[in-house]
């Protein structure tokens, strides 16, 4: 999954602030020295935030990169007009948002250092609701922050509420009720920060159980563990340098507990001595052409190992075995997990934390796997997607196949997609058509005709190219398309008990199965009838079943390496910063619809809600038992 055209030049505005530029000497202390010697376990939040506001604004670069971005959003970003779309209808809750007049808006502000300018388009970035949508400078996501206390929703005795789900200073407050946050309703406070801060979903509810905490399986650990949620866990510099609560635990008056920050670094030791090495090392890009490699002092698995050692901080050494659950004997795991239902012996589930699979060993895997479970009597199977952020659509179209017979007809498992074209992604994909060494996302070979089902031999963004009008601005788009996928991957000749059955199917997701996993979800329900049970949110309140289904994403770098490679030149110049710049690339349709998948809510909505309890929240194996209940009764 993981063109241009440009369409404003901000000189004039943002030589209005030429007064904010830097001199040589800095405005501020240097503050990042001391930060470079805090010993971990010891770095505080105002040192984080002293060391980041202390870099100053550069304008000729701040100029440089709305430039870059305002060129980047009008020639890849698919969603640049559609986003602009007012009155959403529910489950959405997503105010419009005009991404180009967004970006000349911070242009002209006027800044007082580098780091809230950064921010500012960080904010704009989550604005849209759509985890394609990204911007993060590597420096200025070296640490993480979290909170000692993490939460959840469950639903007791008909009221909801928000209650202590972990407790790291062990004082006694798991399941302790939250009273107030900063001196607010807590379910508003938590919801608040997430419609600002998380930008995952178009759906209040979904954002809602992105921030709080949850037990998933993490594929890359391959082990269930309890994920703080971004409340608790946040990438980016806080708001406020402490959390104040006010706590009534059961047979105890309430009481105020203030959260401080535990700061964990996720850069090596040493990788900076003082603000000059922080900006040079963490900041700046060191990606001058396409045979060179990126410098990234980031770990890219950090967030696995963070993860990971919280874990065994809490449990001790990882054991990487699986083991069965209470109520749930485990039969098979690798990149995804089998499990049957002890209580209920016919009910089996198949655990698919990530999209992130290699099609062509993963899906004959499965395959065993749920074979497996038939041996063992299974006759109905729950697909857990709970906490799955998508992967690679090959393997999100293949999926369903292996339930439903799809042989022959490509159309089953595809969706239609459309791109941007320019005249310079017309170029791209010409050259791309001809080199046998290179394959961007605009190499015709990799697509297929709606029609015949079989790849492009011509270049398709030059043939058939339509304007779509979205909220009164026209681009120019690709004719619809399929992705290539191999169906030989799958083996037809494979049954099991609910092949081709979707009344014993059913799919859990807690609304954060993004991306491809959002695009696997529509297939099983609207392809094939199968119905969904989407966990959590707010009580009597309808809750999606996926998020920002679809929308291949690419970033800024690869659509540069996209267009070196074969020679080209780019239409945009690297950014300054190491950082990740990301857009959705590709309108998706299901079906015949003409409205593409990501904004029609009408496919949205699960056909069943659950609320968390305390029991299913913590254990994945009464979760599965209240969904069979739901599900099967």
């Amino acid at each position: 999954m993981l063109s241009l055209t440009k369409l404003l030049l901000l000189s004039t505005a943002l030589a209005a602030v030429a007064s904010a530029a830097p001199t040589q000497e800095s405005n501020y202390p240097d503050h990042c020295s001391l930060l470079a010697k805090a010993q971990p376990g010891q770095i505080t939040y105002q040192q984080v935030a002293n060391c980041y506001r202390s870099v100053d604004f550069n304008l000729k670069q701040a100029k440089e990169t709305i430039d870059t971005l305002t060129t980047f959003y009008n020639d890849a970003f698919v969603f640049r007009d559609v986003t602009m779309t007012p009155n959403l209808k529910a489950p959405f809750t997503t105010s419009p948002v005009d991404a180009i007049a967004s970006l000349k808006k911070i242009g002209q502000k006027q800044y007082k250092n580098d780091f809230d300018f950064h921010h500012d388009l960080a904010l704009l970035a989550m604005s849209f609701n759509d985890a394609h949508t990204t911007y993060a400078p590597q420096c200025y996501s070296s640490h993480i922050f979290l909170q000692p206390l993490q939460f959840y929703a469950p639903v007791i005795n008909g009221t909801q509420s928000i209650r202590v789900y972990h407790d790291a200073t062990k004082s006694g407050f798991e399941n302790c009720e939250v009273q107030r946050i900063n001196g607010k309703n807590p379910r508003e406070a938590i919801q608040s920060w997430a419609d600002k801060n998380t930008g995952f979903s178009k759906d209040a509810g979904v954002r809602f159980n992105h921030a709080l905490a949850s037990h998933r399986y993490w594929a890359k650990t391959k082990v269930w563990l309890d994920f703080p949620g971004l409340f608790s866990f946040q990438p980016r510099l806080p708001e406020t340098p402490y959390v104040d609560y006010v706590l009534k635990c059961d047979g105890r008056y309430a009481e105020k507990f203030r959260g401080q920050w535990e700061v964990l670094s996720i850069v090596p030791d040493g990788s900076f001595t003082d603000r000059e090495s922080f900006v040079s090392n963490l900041c700046m890009h060191s990606k001058p052409d396409v045979n060179s490699q990126p410098k990234n002092v980031m770990d890219p698995n950090a967030l696995d190992t963070l993860l990971g050692m919280l874990y065994e901080r809490e449990h001790g050494k990882q054991d990487s075995s699986l083991k069965d659950l209470p109520d749930a004997k485990l039969w098979a795991s690798n990149n995804t997990a089998v499990y049957q239902l002890k209580s209920m012996p016919h009910i089996g589930v198949l655990v698919v934390p990530s999209m992130e699979m290699e099609s062509k060993t993963e899906i004959p895997a499965i395959q065993e796997y749920l074979s497996l479970l038939a041996k063992h009597g299974v006759t109905n199977i729950i697909i857990d997607m709970s906490g799955n952020f998508g992967g690679e659509e090959e393997f999100s179209a293949l999926l369903p196949g292996v339930f439903f017979d799809i042989r022959g007809d490509k159309s089953v498992h595809a969706h239609k997609t459309r791109f941007r074209v320019t005249p310079a992604i017309q170029r791209l994909a010409e050259t791309d058509l001809h080199d046998a060494e290179h394959s961007t996302y605009w190499d015709p070979t990799n697509l297929a005709d709606i029609e015949t089902f079989t790849p492009f031999k011509t270049n398709p963004f030059t043939s058939r190219v339509v304007d779509l009008t979205f909220n009164g601005r026209s681009a120019a788009f690709s004719q619809q398309v399929y992705g290539n996928y191999d169906q030989n991957i799958i083996d037809s000749s494979i049954t099991h008990p609910w092949s081709n059955d979707p009344s014993k199917i059913i799919i859990l997701t807690d609304g954060q199965c993004g991306s491809a996993c959002g695009m696997t979800s529509d297939y099983f329900v609207y392809r094939h009838g199968v119905k969904a049970v989407a966990v959590g949110g707010h009580k009597n309140t309808p809750l999606s079943m996926f998020s920002f289904p679809g929308a291949s994403v690419l970033d800024t770098d690869a659509y540069i390496d996209s267009f070196e490679q074969l020679g080209l030149e780019p239409t945009i110049k690297r950014l300054a910063y190491e950082n990740s710049v990301a857009v959705g690339v590709t309108l998706v349709y299901s079906g015949n619809d003409t409205i593409p998948l990501e904004y029609n809510p009408t496919r949205f909505p699960a056909a069943y809600r659950l609320d968390y309890t305390p029991a299913t929240a913590h254990n994945h194996d009464q979760l599965w038992a209240a969904v069979a209940k739901i599900a099967w009764k």
